[in-house]
């Protein structure tokens, strides 16, 4: 009988223990949070009343830092004659409208022609416009020897 006993108020412990209400376990808590961290990085900017033109052909303005008069006024000289013999006139009836500096997204100059693979590198070169009595001509440079038309 003891050993019944014994079993009963172990049972009964056992019982007693499973239907008693147990602490709740720890919510975990969000770490300490911390102010963010403001950085403050000085861009540099276009002076007001600049427009800054969105890419055309691949192209993207050259920084000023990259303006060469000579060089642009070289590839000037060399779209001109190109324009001369391609229309067999004189290079002194080819007009400079503009020349603008560019960076071209890749070695095609922003003229890539069907089945050529061309250098995916930042090509700096001029966007040139050029006249000849009421015809506009654009001519797409880099900044050493390569004048394209481009006539897209």
């Amino acid at each position: 009988m003891r050993k019944s006993m014994i079993a009963w108020g172990l049972m009964a412990a056992i019982a007693l223990a499973a239907c008693s209400r147990t602490p709740a376990a720890p919510q975990p808590t969000a770490p300490a949070t911390q102010e963010p961290t403001v950085v403050t990085i000085d861009m540099p900017t276009v002076p007001a009343g600049t427009p800054y033109p969105a890419p055309e052909n691949g192209a993207y303005p050259a920084p000023t830092s990259e303006i060469n008069e000579a060089t642009m006024q070289a590839m000037s000289e060399l779209a001109r004659q190109k324009l001369a013999e391609e229309l067999e006139i004189s290079v002194d009836q080819v007009q400079v409208v503009n020349a603008d500096p560019t960076n071209w997204s890749d070695a095609s100059l922003g003229c890539p022609q069907p089945g050529v693979t061309y250098q995916q590198v930042i090509t700096p070169g001029y966007r040139i416009t050029l006249i000849v009595g009421s015809d506009l001509y654009v001519y797409h440079t880099d900044t050493v020897q390569t004048v394209i038309r481009c006539q897209q």
